[in-house]
C-alpha cells in the first residue's frame, strides 16, 4: 500500500479490512468475506475466506434462500437472533444505512464478532451476548422492522415465549424470518422438536401472520452437504474440494418438497384488534 512515495506494511487485521472498499466492490464480495478477520486465523485462511467467503455449506445455502428475501423487505433495523459467527449481521452491514444487532449466547463468539467488527469500522453494527429471552427483553417494543431466527429456535426451551418476545420487538408490519428442520427426532443441545404443524401453530400462538413456508435441503444439495460434513474432519480436503462443491451447489435448488429442513416467513400484523 503507498502513502505518498512510501511504502509500508499493514498490520495483519487491518490488511484483510473492507472498510475502505468501494461499495461496489464490497457488494460483490462472497457471503461471509468479513469472517476473514477473526483473530485465530492465520494469513493463508484469511486469504482463502478472502477468495471464497465463508467455509459453511449449510451456511452458504441457507444464506442463498434468506438473503433474497430480505432485499425484498428493504428493513433499517435488524435483529439477528442466534448471530453465531455473525456473518449474516456482518453481510446486512453492509448498508450503512441498516442497523443490525447480533445476539448470541457464546462468549467466545461475540467477543470473536465484536473484534471483527471493529476491524470493519462499522458503527452501525453491535453484538449482545446472553440468553435470547433475556436480551429481547431488553430491547424496546417495535425496535426492529426485520428480525432473524436462522438455525437458533430448535435449541430454545420455551419458544412460544420467544415468539412473543419478537412480535413485541418488530414494528407492525415487521417480518420474522426464520429457519428449523423437521427431523422427527432432536440432537445434540436440541429442546424443541419442530413439524410442520408445530410450526404453524407456534407463529399463530404469537399472532404472526404466516406469508410462506418452504422445504429446504432435500436431494443433491442435501448429498452435498453430507459430503461436506465429511470431508470437513480433513482441513485440507475440505479446502481443495469446498470450491468445487460450492460450484457444484449452484446448478440446485435449496428448496426442495422433500427437504427436511424449514424457511419460514411471518410477520406482525400492521395493525391489531385491541390494541
Amino acid at each position: 500500500m503507498e502513502i505518498g512515495n512510501k511504502r509500508r506494511r499493514e498490520k495483519p487485521e487491518k490488511l484483510w479490512s473492507v472498510k475502505n472498499q468501494p461499495v461496489s466492490i464490497l457488494l460483490s464480495e462472497p457471503f461471509g468475506i468479513e469472517y476473514a478477520c477473526r483473530p485465530t486465523w492465520g494469513i493463508l485462511e484469511r486469504s482463502y475466506i478472502r477468495m471464497f467467503g465463508l467455509l459453511d455449506l449449510p451456511n452458504r445455502l441457507r444464506a442463498r434462500i434468506v438473503m433474497p428475501e430480505l432485499s425484498t423487505l428493504l428493513p433499517k433495523k435488524v435483529l439477528d437472533l442466534g448471530s453465531g459467527t455473525g456473518c449474516y449481521s456482518f453481510h446486512l452491514s453492509r448498508d450503512n444505512h441498516v442497523d443490525v444487532s447480533g445476539v448470541e449466547i457464546d462468549e467466545r463468539r461475540i467477543s470473536e464478532s465484536r473484534h471483527i467488527g471493529k476491524c470493519l469500522g462499522r458503527g452501525n453494527l453491535k453484538f449482545y451476548c446472553g440468553r435470547a429471552a433475556e436480551c429481547l427483553q431488553d430491547f424496546p417494543s417495535g425496535a426492529f422492522e426485520a428480525v432473524l431466527a436462522i438455525e437458533v429456535l430448535q435449541y430454545l426451551i420455551d419458544v412460544p415465549l420467544i415468539l412473543q418476545e419478537i412480535h413485541r420487538v418488530l414494528t407492525p408490519g415487521g417480518t420474522l424470518l426464520g429457519h428449523v428442520p423437521v427431523l422427527g427426532y432432536l440432537r445434540t443441545q436440541e429442546r424443541t422438536l419442530f413439524d410442520d404443524d408445530k410450526i404453524q401453530q407456534m407463529l399463530s400462538g404469537a399472532n404472526l401472520q404466516i406469508m410462506k413456508i418452504i422445504s429446504t435441503f432435500g436431494g443433491i444439495p442435501q448429498k452435498l452437504c453430507t459430503l461436506y460434513e465429511f470431508l470437513s474432519r480433513s482441513r485440507v480436503l475440505v479446502g481443495v474440494l469446498f470450491p468445487l462443491i460450492l460450484i457444484a451447489s449452484a446448478a440446485f435448488r435449496v428448496d426442495h418438497p422433500k427437504g427436511q429442513y424449514r424457511f419460514f416467513v411471518a410477520r406482525k400484523p400492521a395493525t391489531e384488534i385491541g390494541l
